[in-house]
């Protein structure tokens, strides 16, 4: 009765482990090998928040080129049309009309009907405030273009992340394959020793539980590598129904010592700090007057109806200046200077925090690199001789040496060590990447 329970156990066992290769066969055919470059080139081009970022660089153009409108000369078409029901009242004095001294007489002037048409041009010829608006959208502009640089930058650290941890995954599921593959072997050849009474029932079926404990951890891996192939494909701006397979990862190890450029987080406390002065610029000129040439030309109709109704027609044209002089605003320019002054300082201290911890992120990443570079040798030594502790193992188990727990232990600790290495993969792989980042080679490097 047990032994029919295990037969039964072990076919339910390659049914589902043939579904699941079948199912797996089936997405690498219809899916799309990506190497790391080409997802990344995918997210430059179809990443939503590099689409955001690229829209407030387009706003930042659009707002400079309006600012610059405010100095070209405006001309603009005036028509008026009015109708008097009642016509408006002047105050005469009476001895115009021969009337005493000192007293006044209403009377109506004009027509019912009037009409103004003409052309009004303005020229500004001195205005501080939107020359120095000019300058300050043009920094504007100049900084959202180096914060899209820093959404690009951020971007491919999430991409690069996920497509490692796709590679981590897609690797511990060929050593788990590979395992439950040996531990099969095992089982077949310890159930033929059992039926020649050399092993134990016991030992059969240890090993048995071994492969479906395996087999249940294949199913998570599994589970976990298809969610961050949907989280890449989501960074990437592809439809999560597509089908994505990633590259084997590559055990070669990068050695560069790259060149340390200015970071972007540098380059954007730089550039807010060059905004904000020129904007204290801007509240200074603000005080001073502003001056604009204007003239209009045009002509206005005067009319009346009734039986000896008519409407003619007289030019009209004049030019002037203006100037305008800000004389008291309840000191309200004055508290903008000082809240300016103290963002200024502000922005002074984030650059002092942010060079520093550049400085910091440098000299520990430059440790963690070589330590990564070390670890990755020495668990990979390990690795082949955990490899080879289990194929002697084996061979013993066969000569009936080593009992089936000297195999289990071995079989343990080979399967320790290749996590360990997968780890170590992880581990080197992202101080390669943040050693990019953090010496300002994560763009130009990929380029």
């Amino acid at each position: 009765m047990v032994k029919h329970r295990c037969k039964q156990k072990e076919k339910r066992l390659k049914y589902f482990l043939l579904i699941v290769v079948i199912l797996l066969v089936n997405i690498a055919a219809q899916a799309q090998i990506l190497s790391l470059e080409q997802c990344i080139d995918t997210a430059l081009l179809y990443n939503r928040s590099i689409k955001l970022s690229r829209q407030d660089v387009n706003i930042s153009n659009e707002k400079n080129k309006e600012i610059k409108g405010n100095l070209i000369p405006k001309l603009n078409g005036i028509a008026d049309y009015r109708y008097y029901t009642d016509l408006p009242y002047q105050l005469m004095p009476a001895a115009a009309f021969g009337g005493p001294e000192g007293t006044y007489k209403e009377v109506q002037f004009g027509v019912p009907q009037s009409l103004n048409a003409s052309l009004q041009l303005s020229v500004p010829l001195f205005n501080s405030t939107a020359l120095s608006a000019i300058k300050s959208t043009r920094i504007a502009m100049e900084l959202s273009e180096i914060q899209k640089i820093k959404t690009d930058e951020d971007v491919i650290m999430e991409v690069t992340n996920a497509y490692y941890n796709a590679q981590i995954l897609f690797t511990q599921i060929t050593f788990l394959d590979s395992n439950i593959i040996n531990t099969d072997k095992l089982v077949k050849t310890t159930t033929l020793l059992y039926q020649q009474e050399i092993a134990k029932e016991t030992d059969v079926d240890r090993l048995k539980l071994q492969v479906e404990q395996i087999t249940i951890q294949r199913s998570t891996v599994i589970s976990q590598y298809q969610q961050v192939l949907n989280a890449l494909k989501f960074l990437m701006g592809l439809p999560i129904s597509d089908s994505i397979v990633v590259l084997n990862i590559e055990k070669s190890i990068v050695r560069g010592s790259f060149q340390s450029k200015i970071t972007s987080d540098v380059r954007l406390i730089d550039k807010k700090i060059e905004f904000n002065n020129s904007e204290l610029h801007g509240l200074r000129n603000s005080k001073l007057p502003s001056l604009s040439a204007y003239g209009v030309y045009g002509t206005t109709g005067f009319g009346t109806t009734g039986s000896n109704s008519f409407f003619n027609f007289h030019p009209i044209g004049y030019v002037g200046a203006q100037l305008s002089l800000p004389l008291f605003n309840g000191r309200a320019t004055q508290h903008k200077i000082l809240g300016k002054k103290i963002e200024i300082e502000k922005s002074i201290i984030q650059k002092e925090l942010i060079t520093e911890k550049s400085k910091l992120d440098l000299k520990n990443i430059e440790m963690q690199y070589i330590l990564a570079i070390r670890n990755i040798s020495v668990v990979s030594s390990q690795t082949e001789l955990a490899k080879k502790i289990y194929d002697n193992t084996v061979m013993l188990n066969l000569q009936a040496v080593a009992n089936i727990t000297d195999l289990l232990l071995a079989d343990n600790a080979l399967r320790e060590t290749q996590q360990n290495y997968l780890v170590a993969l992880i581990n080197l792989r992202r101080a390669e990447l943040e050693y990019k980042k953090v010496t300002g080679n994560l763009i130009s490097t990929k380029n």
